[in-house]
């Protein structure tokens, strides 16, 4: 893990610089590097190796935006940092498997330091009811990604993911890759968050 090692010191973290910041650092170099869909959906080399990390069987070419998430944690973790996360490929998981004390209700997010949270929200090809089943435990299909930078008065949540077109698992084609995303308030993402965990210190 030294190239881990270089990114962090070559990053913009200072003096009281958390390990929220070293996460969203190192979401931001695999956007930089470019990783996306290669070998066709959910495969190519970078997507393997993402989900292989993350906890799943890249052959099985599974939907790989929670393995991202996941790998993302455990490189953070094998840099020496605390981290808390489950390792899983299911998206409501890490909203399921999280202590209450470490998941914030959507209303919540506009008082938190964004840093070292992760958004989960269910698909919005789904009924919006399937949030709420997902917060009481019921398995759903969703979608994960790393928060970024919060707006409280624009009332946006700016996110990077994997297997992401843009706006995640949506109506939008396109093959999957690490992107950038935004959620505003009341839109149909936001209508369907399950919440958010928070992963690590800020």
């Amino acid at each position: 893990m030294s190239w881990l090692a270089r990114l962090l010191r070559r990053s913009a973290l200072g003096p009281g610089s958390g390990v929220g910041d070293a996460l969203v650092h190192l979401a931001e170099a695999w956007l930089a590097q470019g990783v996306a869909e290669t070998d066709g959906s959910n495969a190519g080399p970078d997507v393997s190796w993402l989900i292989h990390d993350g906890g799943g069987t890249p052959g099985s070419r599974p939907p790989w935006c929670a393995y991202f998430i996941s790998s993302a944690c455990r490189q953070i973790e094998r840099a020496g940092m605390v981290i808390e996360y489950a390792r899983t490929g299911r998206a409501v998981a890490h909203w399921q498997s999280a202590p209450p004390g470490r998941q914030l209700r959507p209303d919540q997010i506009w008082t938190a330091d964004p840093r070292g949270l992760v958004m989960i929200r269910t698909r919005v090809s789904r009924a919006v009811t399937d949030a709420e089943a997902a917060r009481g435990g019921a398995k759903r299909q969703g979608h994960v990604a790393l928060v970024t930078a919060v707006d409280p008065v624009a009332r946006t949540i700016d996110l990077i993911a994997g297997n992401s077109t843009g706006r995640g698992h949506s109506r939008v084609p396109g093959g999957g890759a690490v992107a950038r995303e935004r959620i505003t308030a009341g839109d149909e993402a936001w209508d369907r968050l399950v919440g958010f965990v928070r992963v690590a210190a800020p």
